[in-house]
C-alpha cells in the first residue's frame, strides 16, 4: 500500500486507514457520478466538510466497537497509526 501511495502521490487527496477492513467504492474527481460522491450528495456533505464527517463517524465506529468489546469481555487496544496493525492484532489475539 505504500509503495501504491508513493507512485500515485501526485494524484491521492487523502488516505483512509483503520484496523479492520473496509471497503468503499469511489471514483475520480474526473467521473463524479459514481457511487462515492453520490452517496455524500446524498448525505448533503460537500468535499470541504469531508474531514469533519469522517472524523465524527471514525469517533462513532471506534466508541461502538469499544462498548462492544465490554459487553462481550475482551479487550480493546486503539491502535495509533503509524504501527503495523496486522501485527498488533496478531500479538493481541
Amino acid at each position: 500500500m505504500k509503495e501504491f501511495i508513493r507512485k500515485y502521490e501526485n494524484r491521492i487527496h487523502g488516505v483512509l486507514s483503520c484496523f479492520d477492513r473496509m471497503c468503499f467504492e469511489a471514483t475520480c474527481r474526473s467521473c463524479p457520478a459514481g457511487p462515492w460522491p453520490s452517496s455524500l450528495y446524498r448525505l448533503k456533505i460537500n468535499f470541504g466538510s469531508l474531514k469533519p464527517f469522517l472524523l465524527e463517524n471514525s469517533e462513532r465506529v471506534k466508541s461502538h466497537a469499544e462498548a462492544v468489546a465490554k459487553e462481550y469481555g475482551r479487550p480493546f487496544r486503539y491502535l495509533q497509526t503509524n504501527i503495523d496493525k496486522e501485527k498488533a492484532a496478531r500479538e493481541l489475539a
